[in-house]
């Protein structure tokens, strides 16, 4: 694997295009193939399909108005028709409240174009919240 500075320049499109609310973005850089599967943060965020994801992110867009999210880390790599990218964005609400996030997704080439195959976002939480006990992490 290699850096990726198309999948790291696409992640930022992808990051003002939720800050605009603009779901146009994601019709173009989804997978249609059958395994694209998306993952919130809310226990109901299990979105398999194209179609239902861009259905819903748009849902939601609309909704909150857009998701500002601010890079932190942002890294891609790829090799071939394959890539992912990985970052611990910040969300800006509009109140200015900030929310850590953790934000996956893998990328597969598809007609000379990055398409999302498989996106994962989440809010960490502690093991001792989670499990009731501290595990070592570090």
């Amino acid at each position: 694997m290699e850096q990726s500075m198309e999948l790291k320049a696409l992640m930022l499109q992808a990051y003002k295009a939720l800050a605009k609310g603009d779901s146009s973005f994601f019709e173009r850089y989804v997978s249609q193939a059958d395994g694209m599967l998306a993952i919130g943060t809310d226990p109901n965020e299990w979105w398999a399909g194209k179609a239902t994801f861009v259905k819903l992110l748009k849902a939601q867009l609309e909704e909150a108005g857009g998701f500002a999210l601010i890079a932190n880390g942002l890294q891609a790599y790829s090799e071939d028709s394959v890539g992912w990218a990985a970052d611990r964005p910040k969300m800006k609400l509009p109140d200015g409240t900030e929310i850590s996030l953790r934000l996956t997704l893998v990328f597969h080439k598809e007609n000379n174009d990055w398409k999302i195959v498989q996106w994962h976002i989440s809010a960490g939480i502690s093991n001792e919240d989670s499990l009731g006990k501290a595990l070592t992490t570090q």
